[in-house]
């Protein structure tokens, strides 16, 4: 790849996700105000996708600039889709790299669209810095992490575990940071929101038809996503989840699933299920701003799924997490969360135990903030004019 020309440090952000961006978020902010760095985006995947509510406006909402759009996601929710789109990704992700010409490239997180940037930039000899790289779960997402640590020059870490896993592979220990998770940032900083509040917003501006929503006897927060090596099961799975969550009698706000392998199946079942009249307990839901997810998820009476929110923010809060199936398996985890099967009587009964019990003692499991200062610094000093790795043995 051609040297830049420009004098600033011309540092690249890819966001492919809502979850992504929440981590980003806080790097964002900080890279933005400082007049030493020529800040660029590439925003991508379900961002601009109409059915996850292009939540690209998120991003713009935030002010910041929108330098590239990748249009990279192949209709199916299969593995064979997963795949091309993982190709076309590559392709798109080097015209967006050789047009914006960027110094490093700023990587999170463990999905194919972040691999296939990782694979685009490590070929153009562009530097390339991950964030939470080491760390350990279920089902194919360990894979694409690890590949992604390979092809990255720096690294970004949450804890000390994932730091020894990262070293363990091979990547020399000075470029292997522990910053904490950026996403705590975001957390920390948003403003809590009374629950009348929160029904009141969620009512007003995001059910248009049916039933209102009543939160303030307790509510359920279902996350579930799926599990792309077991995709054929995601709609049993999904059917084992909706009938425990049947037998709490509580009112559940229950968010769609990412764009991955099974999706279609969990969507599908989904409608089913809500389309009986007896179900009208679950509220289903395309996206909420961060904010207002966080707040949901503080005031949860439980979380129910296998989203890694449960691992990770709901530890601050203490709100109970039942951690259904492999998707979060190996990874480290608090106090509040119960781990079962995709059986629904484990998981009534998981979900009834966590009724029972309450709130738990909050944990700082990933870090107390700052993280999007600490990466923001490292990535305007880091020193970037070698780009060949070796294996460390150590």
């Amino acid at each position: 790849m051609a040297k830049s020309v420009h004098t600033k440090r011309r540092i690249c952000v890819v966001t492919t996700n809502r979850a992504d961006y929440m981590k980003l978020r806080s790097v964002l902010r900080v890279l933005q105000k400082d007049p030493a760095v020529d800040l660029v985006t590439i925003v991508a995947g379900s961002h601009l996708l109409r059915n996850y509510d292009n939540t690209i406006e998120f991003i713009r909402k935030d002010g910041f600039s929108v330098d590239y759009t990748a249009y990279i996601e192949i209709d199916g929710r299969v593995p064979v889709t997963m795949a091309k789109s993982t190709g076309l990704s590559v392709n798109e992700f080097a015209t967006a790299f050789h047009n914006l010409k960027p110094d490093i490239v700023l990587i999170h997180g463990d999905r194919y669209e972040a691999l296939a940037a990782a694979i685009a930039a490590s070929l153009m000899n562009i530097f390339t810095a991950h964030i939470e790289g080491g760390e350990v779960s279920g089902t194919i997402d360990e894979h694409i992490r690890h590949a992604i640590t390979k092809l990255s020059h720096l690294h970004f870490v949450t804890t000390k575990d994932a730091r020894g896993i990262v070293i363990q592979l091979g990547e020399h220990p000075r470029m292997v940071r522990r910053v904490g998770c950026p996403g705590i940032d975001t957390l920390l900083a948003t403003q809590r929101l009374p629950l009348h509040a929160i029904e009141k917003r969620v009512n007003e501006r995001y059910i248009k038809w049916g039933s209102k929503l009543s939160l303030r006897k307790g509510f359920i927060l279902c996350v579930q996503h799926p599990v792309t090596t077991e995709f054929s099961a995601a709609a049993a799975q999904t059917s084992h989840t909706l009938y425990a969550l049947k037998k709490m009698k509580l009112p559940v706000v229950m968010l769609w699933p990412n764009i991955d392998a099974g999706a279609d199946y969990i969507s599908q079942t989904i409608r089913l299920f809500q389309g009986k009249p007896e179900h009208d307990f679950i509220h289903v839901f395309r996206n909420f701003p961060p904010e207002l997810f966080l707040n949901l998820l503080r005031h949860a009476s439980v979380l129910v799924g296998n989203s890694s929110a449960g691992i990770r923010e709901a530890s601050y809060f203490g709100t109970p997490v039942v951690d259904i199936g492999t998707r979060q398996k190996g990874r480290k985890r608090g106090r509040n969360v119960v781990s079962v099967a995709h059986d629904r009587t484990a998981i009534a009964r998981a979900i009834q135990q966590q009724l029972t019990h309450g709130k738990y003692p909050a944990e700082y499991l990933y870090g107390r903030g700052g993280a999007g200062r600490k990466i923001a610094d490292i990535l305007k000093t880091v020193r970037i004019s070698s780009i060949q790795k070796q294996m460390v043995h150590l």
